[in-house]
């Protein structure tokens, strides 16, 4: 029998991670942004885009990038 997990009514999907923890994360990984994505960032932060608006807008990116 498959395991199903099962979710609370109005829990979101995954976890978002604050702009210092993950800025801490990518110093340990030794990742570092390139100013087209720093500039994109600070712009979303700028526009007060919810979670959700800034995950479409960075796999929008991201999708463009890749058709390139």
């Amino acid at each position: 029998m498959k395991k199903t997990a099962k979710r609370l009514a109005g829990a979101s999907e995954g976890h978002v991670l604050g702009e210092r923890t993950f800025a801490a994360i990518t110093a340990v990984e030794g990742i570092s942004l390139n100013a087209a994505s720093r500039k994109r960032l600070a712009s979303m932060k700028k526009r007060k885009l919810t979670n959700d608006e800034q995950r479409s807008e960075v796999i929008r990116a991201y999708s463009e990038a890749k058709t390139r």
